[in-house]
């Protein structure tokens, strides 16, 4: 009987190619969802590596929601909830976040190309929701309301580009965009000047202006980096 994986060569990460050899048979429907992983000696057989090695490798695929494991039973290949691996992704980046400065440019490049696009796409009933986000600002007084308004204000523009790729990116470093968020709306001056910015993307929106909605985006991220770095400082004074 021909083994279904392939033996990895020494030099190549033992785990790592055993992962892409699981995830590339479940993704050209060699292995289906509920099939019944071979046991751990068959594995490191076929591999041609130690048990050990088969153990780390089915932890990590368990963690990712690849595979699950049950009692008595075995290990099976388990249907991926992508909303799982997207939610763990998130954590990963809020609880080791890159640097400061890395957040910003990536913020950067993902907003100037979904508010672009979203002047191209946009549908009525996403401008009357990015209204709603504004009026909410204007109407709420705690932190914690306004940053979910503000960063909803961006996720709809997101949505609005059309493109669920750059969406799920922006997604991905939302938590740390609202720790951002909650930073800067603590002034209530700058929840009005956030306000005002706002209105003038949705105006290049509406207008599907796109020089003018992205020369607006861009002055209100530089904006909202400056008042940023100015509430840090305050709060280090203070």
């Amino acid at each position: 009987m021909k083994p279904l994986f392939e033996k990895i060569p020494q030099r190549d990460s033992i785990r790592e190619i055993i992962m892409n050899q699981f995830t590339k048979m479940i993704k050209e429907g060699e292995l289906s969802i509920g099939d019944k992983i071979p046991p751990e000696r068959n594995l490191a057989e076929q591999f041609g590596v130690g048990r050990s090695t088969i153990r780390e490798a089915i932890k990590s695929m368990t963690s990712m929601g690849l595979l699950e494991a049950r009692l008595g039973e075995g290990t099976f290949v388990r249907k991926v909830d992508s909303d799982d691996i997207k939610q763990q992704l998130q954590w990963g980046l809020y609880l080791d976040p890159v640097p400061f400065n890395e957040l910003i440019e990536l913020r950067k490049i993902l907003e100037l190309e979904t508010v672009k696009r979203a002047a191209l796409n946009r549908t009525a009933e996403e401008i009357i929701e990015l209204e709603s986000w504004i009026n909410e600002m204007k109407q709420e007084g705690k932190v914690h309301h306004n940053k979910k308004n503000d960063l909803m204000f961006h996720m709809t523009i997101a949505k609005a580009s059309n493109n669920k790729m750059i969406y799920n990116l922006l997604d991905l470093i939302r938590m740390s965009l609202e720790e951002w968020f909650e930073n800067v709306l603590k002034n209530p001056e700058h929840v009005k000047n956030s306000i005002a910015e706002h209105q003038l993307i949705l105006e290049a929106i509406i207008q599907q202006d796109v020089a003018q909605a992205v020369k607006v985006m861009e002055a209100h991220l530089e904006r909202g980096e400056q008042r940023l770095f100015e509430q840090i400082n305050q709060n280090k004074d203070g």
